[in-house]
């Protein structure tokens, strides 16, 4: 007696459900955009990824989105430098903490954006290949945007914010401190300009900017300083107009000098 088996094509749905496993096993296997590397470490330095634990930096270590980095607070020579994908660089000092947020680097747009929770940051950042690219830090009450500079951000224990630019030119505002809970910060202005002198209101440097959607009915504040000039926020978000620092005192500080010598060891930022 002959024997007839017959096989049946599987139902549709399995093939659903096999589509939906490939796709999340692909999903869950992607890796996140570098950020970029530890380059150089100094004392007590640590770094954990969003949900992870406290970890030693090493030198050579790759960076995402969401990880944060700190440093030691016994002592002045807890540092790291980070070198980003476009050679941008970020250093941290002794007692500070620093989130990275977004970075997308790719062809002539870069969008990259960090917070400074607290401590003080030293900044080299590549010239912008674009206007709609972007290089922010913020801490708690100011966010400082910036175009082929090197800068300075000091997050103060009293909640207040100083900027220094050493080359090219800050934009800094005042937004973060309107910013309203769980809504994006407005960027400091992707291409940050230099106004013209007698702007109103507000006298020379200073710009009054309607506050788009994200952020409270005031209106927040963007100052642009120079070369050789700071910016102060205070910690209810007042901000002073830009004015010049003394370079032989500001040199003498061991942190600055320290940043000016490594910067000596960076290729030239393209």
């Amino acid at each position: 007696m002959a024997i007839r088996a017959t096989v049946r094509a599987p139902h549709w749905s399995f093939w659903a459900f096999l589509a939906v496993l490939l796709g999340s096993m692909s999903l869950s296997g992607a890796a996140d955009p570098v950020v970029g590397r530890v380059n150089y470490v100094e004392g007590v330095v640590e770094v954990r990824a969003p949900k992870g634990s406290w970890t030693p930096a090493k030198v050579g270590r790759e960076l995402k989105p969401g990880d944060e980095i700190r440093t030691g607070t016994k002592g002045k020579k807890n540092r790291v430098e980070i070198m980003l994908a476009d050679n941008s660089v970020v250093r941290l000092g002794s007692r500070s903490n620093l989130v990275l947020d977004q970075a997308v680097f790719g062809g002539a747009d870069r969008k990259f954006t960090a917070q400074l929770q607290r401590g003080q940051t030293y900044a080299l950042a590549a010239k912008a290949k674009s206007d709609s690219s972007v290089f922010e830090i913020k801490t708690g009450n100011a966010v400082a945007g910036v175009r082929g500079t090197a800068f300075r951000i000091d997050a103060k224990t009293d909640q207040s914010t100083v900027v220094r630019v050493y080359s090219g030119a800050v934009a800094v505002s005042n937004a973060p401190l309107f910013a309203k809970p769980g809504k994006a910060t407005p960027t400091s202005g992707q291409a940050p300009q230099i106004p013209r002198q007698g702007v109103k209101p507000g006298g020379p440097g200073r710009v009054e900017v309607a506050g788009p959607q994200e952020v409270t009915k005031k209106q927040w504040e963007e100052l642009v300083a120079k070369a050789m000039q700071e910016i102060r926020v205070a910690a209810d978000g007042t901000m002073s107009e830009p004015t010049a620092f003394a370079a032989a005192e500001d040199s003498a500080d061991e942190w600055v000098a320290w940043n000016q010598s490594r910067d000596a060891l960076v290729p030239e930022v393209q």
